[in-house]
């Protein structure tokens, strides 16, 4: 009697290895496009949430401008006013930050306009005379990784 052999053969064992390879290499994609969705994700939430914040403490102080006299600078990239307190509120883009007074509002800013100010007459068009201005528009763009979130809000002059 001819003894049995057990085991695989070197044509078994290179296909077994060749299948191996191709699901391993379909499952690699899978899990590496995963990934790469939930970074894209978690940077794009994250840019949201910076921008939202800042937009909504940025107009909610800028409602609190008594009249277009109080502002003291109005420039496309800045805006300084008195407040209904008679504190100086001071929002400028430094860099990629943007400042309120001397603290970091927010952080990431797309450069060089990632904040901007229109200021606008009763008909919508823009102004640089105190006396016709009576809200302000905000545009606000943030970066966080490779995404971009830009936000417009505006916020009306208290006495108009």
């Amino acid at each position: 009697m001819k003894p049995i052999r057990t085991g695989f053969t070197l044509i078994e064992t290179v296909i077994t290895l060749a299948l191996l390879a191709v699901v391993a290499f379909g499952m690699g994609s899978f899990i590496l496009s995963s990934i790469q969705g939930w970074v894209l994700i978690s940077q794009r939430e994250s840019a949201v949430t910076i921008a939202k914040s800042a937009m909504n403490r940025m107009t909610a102080e800028l409602r609190r401008i008594r009249t277009p006299q109080d502002i003291l600078i109005h420039t496309n990239s800045q805006c300084r006013y008195v407040d209904i307190s008679n504190q100086t509120i001071d929002f400028v883009q430094s860099g990629t930050n943007l400042l309120r007074n001397s603290d970091v509002l927010a952080t990431g800013l797309s450069s060089p306009e990632g904040l901007r100010f229109t200021f606008v007459d009763a008909t919508g068009e823009s102004t640089s005379v105190h006396q016709e201005m009576r809200s302000i528009r905000v545009l606000l763009s943030v970066i966080s990784g490779r995404q971009m979130t830009t936000l417009e809000s505006s916020a009306r002059i208290r006495n108009f």
